[in-house]
């Protein structure tokens, strides 16, 4: 069975991009606009990696970080962001992010 991965990104032309780029790979992709979305799917189907941008409408990638944590307290959520900051990136990682990369990044980074 393959890896599965979800990502929640609100802007559709980097979903995509990721979406090809990780299907590529080998990995099941099922893709989210917001992290509304992205929680509903992980309480139906779980996943093995979770990608998140940080601002998004509906609910940001923190706060999808926090509510995952209690569905899924296991996965890894790696947070991508244009947005980048030293404030943002630790506070990701205290709500427990396994890694913060900063776009534009390259595939190898991701």
């Amino acid at each position: 069975m393959r890896p599965r991965i979800i990502i929640a990104e609100d802007d559709e032309k980097m979903r995509r991009i990721l979406e090809i780029m990780l299907s590529q790979d080998g990995y099941q992709i099922d893709l989210a606009k917001d992290g509304a979305g992205a929680l509903s799917l992980a309480e139906k189907f779980g996943y093995d990696l979770v990608i998140t941008d940080l601002k998004m409408p509906a609910m940001n990638g923190l706060e999808l970080i926090k509510r995952l944590k209690k569905v899924l307290p296991d996965v890894p959520v790696i947070v991508i962001t244009a947005f980048g900051s030293i404030e943002s990136a630790v506070e990701a990682m205290k709500n427990g992010a396994f890694d913060y990369i900063t776009k534009p990044f390259d595939r190898e980074e991701l």
